[in-house]
């Protein structure tokens, strides 16, 4: 009794993450004229899975322990597996966004993992919806191996996107900060998928004191950590447009300028750090770009640090020869 109430206030704690995690996303709709849309929507959505996980968990534990039992219906056995699919489908087309793909990769890979996310809808739709009743047992006439097959082949398939994702996208994401929260994120999503899959297969080879012992579940911890982690996420992310160097005149512009227009382009910089990249360039401080501006010295500092963490620079100088070099090569 003491275990589950600890999981019931755990899920709680995991609730209120989720639900921060989503409301600082609904506090950048600021950017919905301008912004990068689709970073956007993808974190969203991916949140939005993670609470209704939450949710139905939280549901559980509550159920069982108002009334000592442990059912759950077909639709809510659908849902929870949808929105542990929708986790991993949404998680991916971030880190898709975030990467450096060209327009024809991008597309491969797009159309790759809608096909394996909708075959893994499929089969948990199949299987969670006809093949177990409401206590994760199969229904009379289902052979238990059918759905442990399922289960077996779903988990395999959302490792797989995840993991596929985090080293083909991970490259190309300029920013470390980024990088290291992307890279928790995915083991937590990764290793809280296949613990879960091993539950399941345990109520349904009826053994699941075998395959967990008397632990404590971790997963309102894998959902409470994934939470604070994309906050962190959010609070580094900048979802301002892109800088295009195809919306300036290029043919107007000398050298100099048309490769600090690549190098911002290529680096995922905003029009206002490429802006600030120039400036500092051309060996002006940071108050001397804030009052050119009409920006706080404060504000200028955070564009720096974020310039050079995208250009993968420490300092002033470096950043100087990275674009001196980047103009002497073309």
């Amino acid at each position: 009794m003491f275990v589950d109430e600890l999981l019931f206030f755990m899920y709680i704690f995991a609730g209120f993450a989720g639900v921060l995690a989503i409301l600082m996303v609904l506090l950048l709709i600021k950017y919905r004229h301008s912004g990068n849309q689709r970073l956007l929507r993808s974190i969203r959505d991916f949140m939005l899975c993670t609470v209704l996980i939450d949710f139905i968990y939280f549901y559980f534990t509550y159920y069982e322990l108002k009334y000592n039992e442990n059912a759950v219906t077909m639709v809510v056995r659908v849902l929870d597996m949808c929105a542990f699919i929708g986790q991993v489908y949404f998680w991916t087309t971030y880190m898709r966004e975030k990467s450096l793909f060209k327009e024809d990769r991008y597309k491969a890979m797009n159309t790759a993992s809608f096909v394996l996310i909708a075959l893994c809808i499929l089969l948990a739709i199949v299987s969670y919806g006809s093949m177990m009743d409401d206590y994760y047992l199969p229904k009379d006439g289902i052979n238990r191996y059918f759905p442990i097959t399922i289960e077996i082949i779903i988990a395999v398939i959302l490792t797989f996107i995840d993991l596929w994702y985090l080293k083909t996208a991970l490259p190309g994401i300029a920013q470390k900060t980024c990088k290291r929260n992307i890279i928790l994120v995915s083991v937590f999503l990764t290793v809280n998928g296949i613990w879960n899959a091993i539950l399941v297969i345990g109520l349904l080879l009826g053994k699941l004191g075998v395959f967990v012992g008397y632990t404590i579940d971790p997963t309102p911890i894998f959902i409470f950590m994934t939470n604070i982690l994309t906050i962190l996420l959010i609070r580094s992310e900048d979802f301002t447009a892109l800088f295009k160097a195809e919306d300036h005149q290029e043919s107007n512009l000398d050298s100099l300028t048309a490769q600090m227009d690549a190098i911002a382009e290529a680096h995922f910089l905003t029009e206002r750090e490429r802006e600030i990249m120039e400036l500092a360039y051309h060996k002006m401080t940071n108050p001397e770009i804030a009052e050119k501006l009409c920006i706080s010295k404060y504000t200028v500092k955070n564009h720096m640090h974020h310039i050079f963490e995208k250009l993968d620079v420490s300092t002033r100088a470096e950043l100087t020869a990275l674009i001196d070099g980047t103009v002497a090569a073309s």
